[in-house]
């Protein structure tokens, strides 16, 4: 897919990514002495090509045949050209990564490089980028399998499916031109990476009867400001809002985005307080699935309105008010790690604290002073 090239907003890499321009007599010596991860490897058919033009070049030298001599210089002629326009392909490219704002273990996310020709004259063609996640050992090539006129940029996406739990960099470590011949492959070191967090899968868990209701029980409205009951009054956008919550008709009454603030409904309202202490979990299976129960009762207490404060020991506490509280306390719930010593930092004072706790040798549960509210 081309888009329009854009020039300066963005942060390239690459031979045209807006550096400093490198002197005519640097350019031509990198031609013999590549720079620092760069390099020029034969592929198959040109370790093949090299090793025919030796044979002749061997029968050329014994029989002084200058048929022979020609066929040699020919030969040697395709590489080198070989060989100069694959650095030539590279002289106005440049590209960037983007990666998904969310990855969850099981379910699919997006990494894109966009890929953009600089060159004023002539097409950029056949472009590979290796592409990969340092933590995981996933990887994955991207090709620019059709030509990329002047001035016009694309998008090579790679359906990125994590299979674990880790806060990691996903990265572009290497960028490589066969052009035009397929005979020699220039390698370029692609500079670009990104470090994401693989949020947990979700986890199927089954809801016990909570005391003092909640979870999805009905209460009285009030005239606190929340996420239920009657509406209150109106408020400007922020980032993070439900769009659900925008008021669209006043929006498009004052030409800027307005929000809803509805009236709450006095019914509970739970924290959650996650150990990572060793001593709780007997094994990393029943750590990672504690992770993933978290993860999910804290998304649908949200979603019911029900979900006050997130804390994991060791760290700050999170008021969990819009959609991107709640992704900071994943964020943490990403890179958590089952901890040999105890931590003693604990805090009391949370109404309503959920705690979680193993259960058995498989199960895990949540619980509120002691009465087991979930299972999973």
């Amino acid at each position: 897919m081309s888009v329009s090239a854009t020039k300066d907003q963005f942060n390239w890499r690459g031979p045209a990514s807006g550096g400093p321009l490198k002197p005519f007599w640097t350019r031509f010596k990198e031609l013999f002495i590549p720079p620092k991860g760069e390099k020029v490897l034969p592929t198959a058919s040109g370790m093949m090509l090299i090793l025919i033009g030796l044979c002749i070049g061997l029968a050329a030298y014994n029989t002084e045949n200058n048929i022979l001599f020609a066929a040699l210089s020919l030969l040697v002629a395709l590489i080198v050209m070989s060989g100069l326009f694959c650095w030539g392909n590279f002289l106005s490219a440049r590209w960037r990564l983007e990666t998904s704002s969310t990855f969850r273990v099981g379910e699919t996310g997006e990494v894109s490089i966009v890929v953009e020709n600089a060159r004023q004259g002539f097409p950029l063609y056949c472009l590979q980028f290796d592409v990969d996640c340092e933590t995981t050992e996933e990887s994955q090539q991207l090709y620019l399998k059709n030509s990329l006129e002047p001035g016009r940029a694309c998008r090579l996406v790679w359906r990125y499916r994590p299979k674990k739990r880790c806060v990691t960099d996903i990265r572009i470590f290497d960028a490589v031109s066969s052009f035009p011949f397929g005979f020699l492959r220039k390698h370029v070191a692609g500079e670009c990476s990104q470090t994401v967090s693989i949020w947990p899968a979700r986890a199927e868990y089954r809801r016990l009867k909570a005391p003092g209701g909640g979870f999805g029980w009905q209460g009285s409205s009030t005239k606190r400001k929340g996420a239920t009951g009657e509406l209150i009054g109106l408020r400007h956008y922020s980032p993070g809002d439900a769009p659900r919550s925008i008021h669209w008709k006043v929006s498009a009454r004052q030409g800027e985005l307005m929000v809803k603030q509805n009236a709450a409904e006095s019914q509970a309202r739970y924290s959650m307080i996650v150990d990572p202490s060793g001593y709780l979990w007997s094994n990393e299976e029943i750590f990672e699935k504690m992770c993933s129960f978290v993860v999910s009762l804290a998304e649908d207490l949200f979603l019911a309105g029900d979900l006050d404060y997130c804390r994991v020991i060791g760290g700050s506490t999170i008021k969990i008010s819009r959609v991107a509280d709640l992704e900071s306390f994943f964020d943490e719930v990403a890179e958590l790690e089952m901890e040999a010593r105890p931590r003693d930092d604990r805090e009391a004072g949370y109404s309503n604290a959920i705690t979680f706790s193993q259960l058995d040798g498989k199960s895990v549960g949540a619980t509120i002073n002691g009465v087991t509210i979930a299972k999973a």
